[in-house]
């Protein structure tokens, strides 16, 4: 399953959608969800998320800066890959508390629809442990390496040139802005 989640800074997941087959590609199915309509809404109030190279660069979502040639690219490069940690740190949270999402701990042998309902329901009681600040027993570390082997993602060939240069001018400005 292809997972897309959104989370906020306390690693509260504010939005997950798992109903995609592993093969579809991260940013269509951004393209296919309520992010871009509701982010739309959002942007008269500088709100942005963040997101890996995988996902075109819009102008309400922030995208590292391939090859940064300043040193405010570098700044800003470094914010972002520190700041989006979180979404793995949660992902990582995630697997280890329901081991049965994660490869080590068990396997999914079910329907996707029922897969995408358990994915579903074990983001709600993530959600639900945080708000309850239930503790996170383990006897071993709980960053064991489930977050460390993140993958390598392919930058996205984007179709929609207009709107990615408008993200492009909207990083530059949030680069010249804030990391300068």
């Amino acid at each position: 399953m292809n997972v897309r989640m959104v989370c906020l800074a306390d690693q509260y997941i504010s939005q997950v959608n798992a109903m995609f087959p592993g093969s579809v590609h991260d940013a269509y199915i951004l393209r296919n969800s309520s992010i871009p309509d509701m982010m739309g809404q959002l942007q008269r109030h500088r709100v942005w998320l963040l997101g890996d190279s995988g996902y075109p660069n819009l102008s309400w979502l922030l995208t590292p800066v391939r090859n940064p040639r300043t040193r405010a690219e570098e700044r800003y490069n470094d914010a972002h890959g520190r700041t989006r940690r979180v979404i793995e740190r949660t992902f990582g949270l995630l697997k280890a508390r329901f081991r049965c999402l994660h490869m080590t701990g068990g396997s999914l042998y079910y329907s996707p629809k029922k897969v995408c309902n358990i994915i579903i329901a074990c983001s709600m009681l993530h959600n639900l442990a945080l708000r309850r600040q239930v503790p996170f027993l383990r006897e071993d570390d709980p960053d064991d390496g489930v977050v460390a082997a993140v993958e390598p993602v392919d930058p996205v060939d984007s179709d929609e040139d207009e709107a990615e240069d408008e993200g492009n001018n909207n990083r530059e400005s949030v680069i010249q802005q804030y990391f300068q």
